[in-house]
């Protein structure tokens, strides 16, 4: 036990001097690690220095490709005005040349029309009763309502005894029935129905006066006994069927007026 002591006292010191190595060790490893991290961490920021430098760079070049871009926008814009400038003269240009021909294009048919009538005037001066006559129903049945009235006033001022007369003067009222010139065609109307009471035209004469009052809108209780004299006078010819329809009409005019004077609103 005396010897031993000796050697346990001599043990001590051997292995503080292990431990202190070790701490040692392991100290030079940490620094080791940190000048890694260090070396790391300076290539990290020289990297990131390299990108920012880069991505400044190309922020530049953006600025210059937008300020560019901004250039070129405005010189489209002048020429986009411009152009459109260009456009409204063109328009304008045209717009001016269409009336011109319009223009030129009414003067045209005006004189054209009245070298018709001039023309017309002149055969109608040297032609016979029978042509003149049948000039005028060609017009009519051509609805060239205004040269086939010429024509018939023509035949009734030449010929006032011609045998056509009454032919005439109904086709007459037809012309300016045709013209929607309702106050002359029932005019005339009343003057074929005065002067040819018995003529085969009569149901139509009656017919179309009717028509000309309702038209005019005017003499309706008139207009209605003309009608109803036509289905009675002349129940089996085409002019009652068309009579009898027209004074459905009236009636249903008749109602609808009544009741919308009776409507309190």
């Amino acid at each position: 036990m005396k010897r031993a002591a000796p050697l346990l006292a001599l043990a001590l010191p051997l292995c503080g001097c292990f431990a202190t190595q070790k701490d040692v060790l392991d100290l030079e490893n940490q620094a080791d690690e940190l000048k890694r991290q260090v070396t790391e961490l300076k290539q990290t920021v020289t990297s990131m220095q390299g990108n920012q430098a880069d991505l400044m760079v190309q922020i530049q070049r953006l600025h210059e490709s937008l300020a560019a871009f901004g250039e070129t926008m405005r010189q489209s814009q002048g020429g986009m005005d411009r152009l459109s400038s260009k456009i409204d003269d063109l328009a304008t240009t045209i717009a001016n040349k269409v009336a011109d021909i319009g223009t030129t294009l009414t003067k045209v048919q005006a004189r054209s029309l009245d070298e018709q009538k001039a023309a017309l005037t002149s055969q109608l001066q040297q032609a016979t009763p029978s042509e003149l006559f049948q000039a005028a129903e060609v017009r009519l049945a051509k609805k060239s309502f205004d040269l086939a009235a010429k024509g018939f006033e023509e035949y009734l001022a030449r010929f006032p005894k011609g045998a056509l007369v009454d032919v005439a003067l109904y086709d007459l009222g037809e012309a300016y029935y045709g013209m929607r010139k309702w106050d002359a065609a029932g005019r005339h109307y009343g003057i074929f129905l005065e002067k040819y009471p018995k003529s085969s035209l009569t149901a139509a004469a009656r017919l179309m006066y009717a028509l000309c009052l309702m038209n005019m809108r005017k003499n309706l209780p008139e207009a209605r006994q003309y009608l109803e004299s036509v289905v009675a006078d002349f129940p089996s010819g085409p002019e009652a069927k068309a009579a009898a329809q027209h004074l459905r009409k009236l009636a249903g005019d008749g109602a609808k007026k009544a009741a919308a004077q009776g409507d309190p609103q």
